[in-house]
């Protein structure tokens, strides 16, 4: 851990609320990857030109798994053929972002929705000759701004630090720890607003239904009432004959109709018909359990 004795404490503004200040004040560690343990944040390589874009699109992969309670199969990813964007352009186009300057704040965004980016973050030459773990960091940008992926804290003899997750051209590093308020880390941070739940992170083909309940990621089998258009458009889906496709156990992804990030590989076990509004009844079994 490094710390600068220079940089002193940011004071709060008078009559500024602290709304997390409590819970987050009981907890003297916290870690992304311990509470959605599917999070898969790290990666190969990373050119120091595209470091900004990629530590977004980490951060929007993150969260997207979080949205889809499991790890994912679809992501962002850098094309060579793309602009090079910073951070808060990547989260603009994808829906805007929220700044955080203050450390509860910062806390409790971590805790509840995941991981947050340190756009303020500066890489000095004091910085590498301390750190222990200095080649994990890309040397070419010594003296600028170097986005940081922030996954959690942790209370240290020192006092508190964060666990960073930093990028460099060798790939994902292990985790690092940055002491609060040294070198910029928490001087700004940014997160999309986004929550990624109308995103699909698997691919099709897809066939939509309500989800009811909150349970849906954890389900080993769904079984639903369906109107006849709905039974055409599994057709469509299928684009086989439906006794064939129960025998095959054709895979396919059943999505909410409301939320994309909620879905689940499967296959058809049964259809039948009944009386009523919803004639078809089709029962699916999922495969990613």
């Amino acid at each position: 851990m490094i710390v600068n004795p220079a940089v002193k404490r940011k004071k709060r503004k008078r009559g500024q609320n602290r709304p997390s200040e409590k819970s987050t004040n009981e907890l003297v560690e916290f870690d992304v990857r311990d509470k959605w343990s599917f999070l898969h944040l790290r990666l190969k390589n990373c050119e120091a030109k595209y470091i900004p874009q990629q530590v977004a699109y980490q951060c929007m992969n993150a969260r997207g798994a979080i949205a889809h309670c499991r790890k994912t199969q679809c992501s962002y990813k850098i094309k060579e053929s793309c602009s090079v964007h910073n951070v808060e352009e990547v989260f603009h186009k994808n829906g805007g972002s929220r700044n955080f300057e203050d450390i509860d704040d910062i806390k409790h965004e971590l805790m509840t929705k995941g991981p947050v980016v340190s756009t303020s973050f500066f890489l000095s030459k004091s910085f590498m000759k301390k750190c222990d773990a200095s080649f994990c960091f890309d040397k070419s940008l010594i003296g600028k701004e170097y986005p940081l992926l922030i996954v959690g804290w942790k209370m240290t003899s020192f006092g508190e630090v964060w666990l960073v997750q930093p990028l460099a051209r060798d790939g994902t590093s292990e985790t690092q720890k940055v002491a609060f308020r040294q070198f910029g880390i928490d001087d700004h941070c940014i997160a999309p607003l986004s929550t990624f739940e109308d995103t699909s992170w698997q691919p099709g083909p897809y066939f939509d239904i309500h989800f009811s309940g909150t349970e849906w990621h954890t389900w080993t089998s769904v079984k639903t009432g369906i109107t006849s258009d709905d039974l055409e458009e599994l057709g469509n889906v299928l684009e086989e004959d439906f006794t064939k496709v129960l025998k095959a156990k054709k895979k396919f992804v059943t999505r909410s109709k409301t939320r994309h990030a909620h879905s689940r590989a499967g296959y058809l076990k049964a259809l039948t018909w009944q009386a009523g509004e919803f004639p078809w009844c089709v029962e699916i079994t999922f495969l990613d359990g």
